[in-house]
């Protein structure tokens, strides 16, 4: 096998979601192979964790279903998002390893990396990989996850005087039911360790895309993807869609609670929704814009030299068939005949080189990741409006 494809296929088989301390805990409980990740298995196992038990003591005291709205277990929407998103950030492990290990290979396959710089390419995959893995950051995100849990709890029994099935505040106290305390120590604890492990993951790979731009890559000035040959990265964004989807599910949720249990309107949460989305777009495109320098130089450049050929070529085709003053031929014969094809030819890479864009991504990369955070609104939505409405609303949004 030539040596690009055994660099290519190194880089493909390097794992984001095979370290760290809860990797490591999933393989000694036997979830987790050193072929197999068991996504389905271990989504179903850790979503039923965290609601089957929370649903099974809520059922021994009665608070489970067939009581007021704030007491009743089954209408919290919110316990029901978490499930989801738990079972989403499992789910996702498979398609970010084969996602992002295709992606990095890309650099190798094809020529953007010189064979010079391989060495600094692997060494930045690993970096990466030693940040993600960081037992030192998985602690503080557990401890994180618990704080979160507590703080989200206790404002929620503030909202409630009566109580609810959580539990309700005694002389100023809240006292958890047994539902509620296990939904404070294992459900919400979960869902924010794996948000945060996510979150985290996310930050690495956008420092891994800060060190590549700094390798010496090879790029392109016209190459018909009008980013100098770097498109291809800006497929990223697509491996977080379910991330984007279980975030926008309990935001949505929070939501709908507030509508059908206590009366609000859902004008009154537009902002939180525009809010949503423009952080997702602008979380996704920024760490492309480590790209940005580069592009802009290469477009620079291009513009400097084949400005220059461009006008020594047209000098050389006037002088030719128009008749006008001798010019030097030299940049003319690398391209053949100073004829009307070469003139169209060569005007038609000096117009892909004016349409370099500053940052590798499109529209249609980013369209799975508006869709993803637009479908539990628009569930939301759907109690308030009729889908006629809200499509009409939405229209244009998505269109690429």
């Amino acid at each position: 096998m030539p040596l690009d494809e055994v660099d290519a296929a190194r880089l493909a088989a390097l794992s984001f979601n095979r370290s760290g301390p809860f990797y490591r805990l999933q393989c000694r409980l036997g979830l987790i192979d050193e072929r197999n990740l068991n996504v389905g298995r271990r989504a179903l196992l850790l979503a039923a964790l965290a609601w089957l038990p929370a649903l099974g003591l809520a059922a021994l005291q009665g608070l489970a279903w067939g009581g007021a709205a704030e007491r009743t277990l089954l209408l919290d929407f919110r316990l029901h998002a978490f499930a989801i998103a738990i079972a989403a950030f499992i789910v996702m492990e498979r398609a970010a390893d084969q996602r992002l290990g295709w992606l990095l290979s890309q650099f190798v396959a094809r020529g953007i990396v010189s064979e010079a710089s391989r060495p600094g390419l692997v060494a930045t995959h690993q970096a990466s990989l030693r940040r993600s893995g960081s037992a030192l950051a998985e602690g503080v995100m557990l401890l994180a996850a618990y704080a979160m849990s507590w703080l989200w709890l206790s404002h929620a029994a503030l909202q409630s005087p009566g109580g609810s099935w959580v539990g309700q505040v005694v002389d100023g106290a809240w006292q958890p039911s047994a539902a509620g305390g296990w939904v404070l120590l294992v459900t919400v604890p979960l869902y924010g360790f794996l948000l945060l492990r996510w979150l985290w993951r996310f930050g690495c790979w956008a420092l891994m895309l800060r060190d590549l731009a700094r390798c010496r890559l090879q790029l392109v000035a016209t190459h018909a993807d009008r980013c100098g040959g770097l498109s291809f990265i800006g497929l990223y964004p697509g491996t977080y869609t379910l991330f984007v989807f279980a975030l926008s599910t309990v935001v949505s949720a929070g939501v709908l609670r507030q509508i059908v249990h206590h009366g609000a309107g859902l004008t009154s949460f537009k902002f939180e929704a525009i809010g949503l989305i423009l952080f997702l777009l602008v979380a996704f495109v920024l760490p492309l814009c480590a790209f940005t320098p580069l592009l802009l130089g290469l477009k620079r450049r291009g513009l400097a030299d084949y400005g220059a050929l461009v006008s020594r070529h047209n000098l050389a085709f006037e002088s030719r068939w128009i008749g006008g003053p001798a010019a030097d031929t030299d940049g003319a014969a690398a391209l053949g005949s100073p004829d009307v094809s070469s003139l169209a030819d060569l005007a038609a890479g000096y117009e892909l080189v004016t349409r370099i864009k500053p940052v590798p991504v499109s529209r249609a990369s980013l369209a799975p990741l508006l869709l993803a955070a637009l479908l539990p609104i628009v569930v939301v939505a759907a109690t308030q409006m009729p889908f006629k409405q809200i499509f009409g609303a939405l229209k244009g949004l998505l269109v690429v």
